[in-house]
């Protein structure tokens, strides 16, 4: 498996991925503050296995986005490589998120529940969250629709990519607090399919013009 491949494989597993963490979290996941702490603590597991298979799927797109910032030339380079790396930058944030999910767990088991209910507010409205995580988060999601514009620009993909993953995002925005994680999916699809039609092009053996140079000059599949 070469790195364009193994690329590909990524971008598919972090699309299912993703889907998949729509049906992991509990009830109650997108409820209040209050709600969130019981549900955190009644379904620690389940809160837990959500965080993991969700940050996991985001992170996968990291050696894809690697592997396509590496492998475009010409046409759209330079607006992938802005997608690129500021999608990654969305992806630390969600990682960030995760994080928070997870320190989320731990003060649903703290014994005094106003306490950890103060905490957890004082931490939604501190300025770091923002900066770290929520700005980054909301920079990376339209990083992807420039993404596909760049992509598209380079023939990887077709005209309809950059509006499918803008289709995605809003959806996705506008569901952000629902609970039914088929309507969630179903709005994540439109970006999915774009991720799976630019593995479909990593997938493929790289055209001269995509082949990474050697230390001797010579063209090599990288």
């Amino acid at each position: 498996m070469n790195r364009r491949t193994a690329a590909a494989a990524c971008l598919v597993a972090s699309a299912v991925l993703h889907a998949l963490s729509y049906f992991c979290w509990p009830a109650d996941s997108e409820g209040t503050h209050a709600e969130q702490l019981a549900a955190a603590g009644a379904h620690s597991g389940a809160w837990a296995a959500a965080t993991w298979v969700e940050t996991v799927g985001w992170l996968l797109l990291v050696p894809a986005l690697v592997v396509i910032w590496e492998q475009v030339r010409g046409r759209g380079r330079r607006l992938t490589a802005v997608g690129v790396w500021v999608s990654a930058l969305g992806v630390a944030g969600f990682v960030g998120a995760g994080v928070m999910n997870i320190v989320t767990i731990g003060l649903a088991r703290y014994s005094d529940q106003r306490a950890a209910l103060a905490v957890f507010d004082s931490l939604h409205k501190d300025n770091g969250l923002f900066l770290f995580v929520v700005a980054p988060i909301m920079l990376g999601t339209l990083a992807l629709v420039l993404l596909m514009a760049g992509l598209s620009r380079a023939g990887w993909v077709g005209w309809w990519a950059p509006a499918a993953a803008f289709v995605g995002v809003a959806a996705s925005q506008v569901l952000s607090d629902s609970a039914n994680p088929v309507l969630l999916t179903l709005a994540f699809a439109p970006m999915a399919a774009t991720w799976i039609a630019a593995a479909g092009r990593l997938a493929e053996p790289a055209p001269a013009a995509e082949r990474v140079p050697g230390r001797d000059g010579s063209p090599v599949v990288a």
